[in-house]
């Protein structure tokens, strides 16, 4: 999914002198400013990229509401700059057994309205997240925990078996006061009734296909917020949004298109910040529909995309092919970067090849192709959906006829989640949830998700598959892991049921009177505007 996933610190940035009152004069009403106190910004304006679906995480779990959500809610657990988990309103956690993570709850935290976080709020939280019978779109996370309850200032999870990758579920699941998620459980997260966190931005309007508006908040246990009031400009269209930066009416944005980059990089006062988004493209063929359950068939459709090509002319050079999917980076305490990129070289390349795609194809029950497919794509990735036309051309030289069809955002996710059958073609874009290679393997190739509010697009099923998921899932050791999690990738190499596109690096534009230090990979799941202050 565009769900990502993941990133940077909330540390406030070191404090930096105020701009005189002369240069104030110059900034308009829609930039940022500083008052009396060095470094604060008055106010926040801030492009979006996507439609925010709503402020309550589990029922609109993508990147780009991962992105405003965090600005107010947070977790118990989060990620610095390099991916590690850090304390946040736990602090302090650990895992006395295998099966066991406890989290001790920080003392003196308060909800917006005043009231004190409990345990009792976060086992809610965490119950809620993890319940698909409650229409959850994280609770895939929660499969393995037996249960979650309170004893005294902590909070103690017991798995039913050993998860190595659980550590991460609570990264990504937001703590809410109970008392609020319970008396506005069906408009929580609503223009209507918003929500009830602990962050250090507070909601004080939401409407997800315009704009969202946020205020500091004082009592933050972090300390006092810089930036004082923020208003996120919600502008899908890339064109539109690059508009909008160089008349001043944006102070930053995040996910600039890749094919854009270079025309953000001549606006002047403005500077543009690089970082690999460990975000994979990918194709999803659905493996019980159709000419898709013929494995000669997906194998002829993974040769026709010419990766390269894409990279080069789709991202401008600001990513790589994807030979697998998780990038190296992904592969956390389990592969060094170097030995990650040198097992990748080993696995099936799929490069572009129509001769391979043609030879697949006589392989299997269509050796002359002559069937139709549709590929839909979400209007908010335009990269997807010229990767998509790119296919299609392709495929017309294998007598396979490609249909791709644009649709709003809200319409794709809907329906990727809905998980009717068949789902056919697919072209998504996963941002990572966690630094660990099982990330992928869990949550789209296990036979258990391919069912509504789960990602095995493909419905994939596979005994081998699920016996090396459990295996790496029960490894003691790192090296027990490596060659289990190697083989899980090997399989899917050899059944395609998903073709693996490129990894894609992330840019961010910001005004040069801002400083924004350590904004890198993992700023997602983090109140990234904490780290915002005025030069």
């Amino acid at each position: 999914m565009s769900t990502r996933h993941h990133r940077g610190s909330r540390r406030t940035a070191a404090l930096v002198l105020g701009i005189c009152c002369a240069a104030l004069a110059l900034v308009t009403a829609a930039s940022a400013r500083t008052a009396s106190t060095a470094g604060d910004v008055q106010h926040l304006t801030w492009g979006i990229g996507a439609s925010i679906r709503g402020l309550e995480y589990t029922h609109s779990a993508d990147s780009g509401t991962a992105t405003v959500v965090s600005l107010g809610c947070e977790t118990l657990v989060k990620y610095d700059r390099l991916g590690r988990l850090v304390p946040a309103l736990a602090d302090k956690f650990g895992a006395p057994d295998i099966i066991t993570r406890v989290y001790r709850i920080r003392k003196n935290v308060h909800f917006w309205d005043g009231t004190t976080l409990t345990p009792a709020d976060v086992v809610y939280s965490l119950q809620r997240a993890a319940s698909a019978k409650a229409g959850s779109q994280i609770a895939a996370f929660y499969t393995a925990v037996k249960s979650i309850k309170a004893q005294g200032d902590r909070v103690i999870i017991k798995l039913k078996q050993p998860d190595p990758y659980f550590r991460y579920a609570v990264a990504v699941t937001y703590i809410l006061e109970k008392k609020y998620w319970q008396q506005n459980l069906k408009d929580i997260g609503t223009p209507q009734k918003l929500t009830m966190c602990t962050g250090p931005f507070q909601f004080t309007k939401f409407k997800g296909d315009e704009d969202i508006e946020l205020k500091a908040f004082d009592g933050y246990w972090g300390g006092r917020p810089k930036v004082r009031s923020i208003s996120l400009k919600v502008i899908i269209n890339d064109a539109t949004r690059l508009l909008a930066m160089r008349q001043g009416e944006l102070d930053g944005t995040f996910r600039i298109s890749q094919d854009a980059i270079d025309q953000w990089k001549k606006l002047s006062g403005i500077r543009i910040q690089l970082a690999p988004e460990l975000r994979t493209a990918y194709l999803s063929l659905d493996s019980e529909d159709g000419p898709l359950s013929d494995v000669h068939v997906r194998r002829a459709i993974a040769y026709s995309f010419d990766k390269a090509g894409l990279v080069k002319a789709v991202l401008h050079g600001y990513g790589q092919t994807a030979p697998t999917m998780p990038p190296p980076e992904q592969w956390g305490d389990v592969l060094t970067v170097k030995q990650a990129k040198a097992f990748n070289k080993t696995l099936p390349q799929y490069s572009y090849s129509l001769a391979k795609a043609k030879a697949e194809l006589a392989k299997s029950k269509y050796p002359d192709g002559g069937f139709d497919l549709t590929l839909p794509y979400p209007d908010a990735e335009a990269t997807l959906g010229k990767a998509a036309l790119q296919l299609s051309q392709s495929l017309k030289k294998l007598n396979i006829n490609l249909t791709v069809k644009e649709q709003p955002v809200d319409q794709w996710f809907a329906t990727i989640y809905a998980h009717p059958k068949p789902l056919g073609l697919q072209i998504i874009s996963w941002g990572v949830d966690y630094p660990d290679p099982a990330d992928a393997l869990h949550f789209i190739y296990d036979s258990k998700g391919a069912v509504k509010n789960n990602f095995n697009t493909a419905n994939y099923k596979s005994p081998k598959m699920d016996a090396l998921l459990a295996r790496q899932q029960n490894a003691r050791t790192p090296a027990a892991r490596a060659a289990a999690l190697k083989q899980a990738f090997r399989l899917a190499a050899a059944d395609v049921p998903y073709v693996p596109i490129w990894y894609q690096d992330i840019a961010m534009a910001v005004k040069n009177n801002l400083n924004y230090p350590g904004w890198g990979t993992w700023y997602l799941y983090t109140p990234w505007a904490l780290q915002i202050s005025a030069k």
